[in-house]
């Protein structure tokens, strides 16, 4: 089923609409900045869980400096190729 942007008539992908069923725009049309995330460990022994931290591209430049625009996330497959 295509769904079409509310306020530029384009078609919203279908990826969006899976993880936001209830969506009306696009990425382009939503006026939401770009968010990073980090993932932190937090407490101790069998009490050790993650949090994830979101802030803004601006926030996350403070503290760990400017963005490459590339993508972070390792290439787990070329490891996995050397074991």
């Amino acid at each position: 089923m295509t769904v079409n942007c509310f306020k530029c008539n384009e078609p919203i992908p279908e990826g969006r609409l899976k993880a936001i069923p209830t969506t009306k725009v696009c990425v382009a049309c939503s006026g939401v900045s770009m968010k990073r995330s980090v993932t932190v460990t937090r407490g101790e022994k069998e009490d050790t869980y993650n949090d994830i931290v979101f802030m803004s591209q601006t926030e996350y430049e403070d503290h760990f400096g400017p963005s490459t625009g590339g993508s972070t996330v390792p290439d787990w497959e070329d490891d996995q190729d050397e074991a």
